[in-house]
């Protein structure tokens, strides 16, 4: 195994990156942790779209580190990563399963259950390698440590994901600052900060060499750390500048096409209100027909009634001539 700190042996490129960009830039450090320990098997506990365990996936592939890996995850998200449709929703998970079943499905497994019913399915000492990226309150931090301690091996390192973020109620900084009181490890400070801890009896040479580095060379090896990471940060603002781009030149093909639409509308919209003009005039000129022809049956109707009201004078005049003719004779 290669043990040299000065050199990554391990440089590649990531084959998935979503657009939360939080862990990219320690996939250069995932890609050499694979490569540098060979773990026999790894589990993250937090996987949401996947950019640290595919990136991890992506390295037991390439150096045929025979690794088993596991992945643990609700896909219902949290208070921190959020819980909204486009956040963590089921397209989500079908994304990602769909990528991961394609290339990893032989050596890797997606657990969707929550991190302590995973538990039973591991049996103590068996895990080298262990990531940490759910819940990130103290108490839910340091409830999925003492609950997967247990479960490391001799060799065992634990990855602590935002062990720089303080604001909200994120604590995992707190617990990292406890736990390295209480085993040998470092922190990598880019990217929302990673602590990497070795818990095993019998850690990693690589890992127990990057821990026992002197200060000012710990520092400048981190600084090498975070600049390959910043490589890969350069290559996934590009291209989420590339995909806003294009989504960009969608909405504004979508705009003209909507602004063309709009105005077929428009005519069509003149030409009914043309037509709506000429049946309301229309309309009009019946209206005032019928007002015509109503006042027309009015008189009619009055003069049918006078009719009527004569015949009946003529009929009472008649029948008077009737009966005085009668008299007479």
């Amino acid at each position: 195994m290669q043990s040299d700190l000065s050199t990554f042996y391990s440089i590649l490129e990531p084959e998935f990156l979503s657009d939360i960009n939080s862990w990219h830039g320690h996939i250069p450090f995932a890609f050499e942790l694979i490569s540098q320990l060979k773990p026999k098997r790894f589990v993250e506990l937090g996987t949401h779209k996947g950019d640290s365990y595919l990136a991890f996936c992506q390295a037991v592939a390439h150096f045929q580190s025979e690794t088993k890996c596991f992945s643990v995850d609700t896909w219902e998200g949290d208070e921190h990563a959020g819980t909204a449709e486009d956040l963590y929703g089921e397209n989500i998970y079908e994304v990602l399963s769909a990528y991961h079943d394609e290339r990893y499905q032989s050596f890797s497994t997606l657990m969707r259950m929550k991190f302590d019913e995973a538990l039973p399915h591991f049996e103590d000492g068996s895990i080298d390698l262990l990531h940490i990226d759910g819940l990130h309150t103290y108490e839910a931090v340091k409830h999925d440590f003492d609950t997967w301690l247990p479960k490391m091996s001799d060799r065992g390192v634990v990855l602590f994901h935002d062990t720089v973020v303080r604001y909200g109620n994120f604590g995992v900084w707190k617990l990292w600052e406890e736990l390295t009181n209480q085993y040998p490890g470092f922190e990598l400070t880019h990217s929302y900060g990673l602590g990497v801890l070795a818990v095993g009896t019998n850690p990693p040479e690589w890992i127990s060499q990057a821990c026992a580095l002197p200060p000012v060379q710990q520092e400048a090896w981190k600084r090498k750390v975070e600049f390959y990471g910043n490589a890969i940060l350069s290559h996934s603002f590009k291209k989420q500048s590339q995909y806003f781009q294009d989504l960009l030149d969608q909405c504004y093909g979508q705009i003209h096409k909507l602004e063309h639409e709009l105005v077929e509308l428009q005519d069509k919209l003149e030409e009914k209100s043309k037509k709506i003009m000429v049946a309301q005039m229309m309309i009009a000129r019946k209206d005032k027909r019928l007002l015509s022809l109503n006042v027309q049956l009015e008189h009619a109707g009055k003069l049918f009634t006078d009719t009527q009201v004569h015949v009946r004078d003529q009929e009472c005049h008649i029948s008077d001539l009737t009966d005085q003719l009668s008299i007479q004779n």
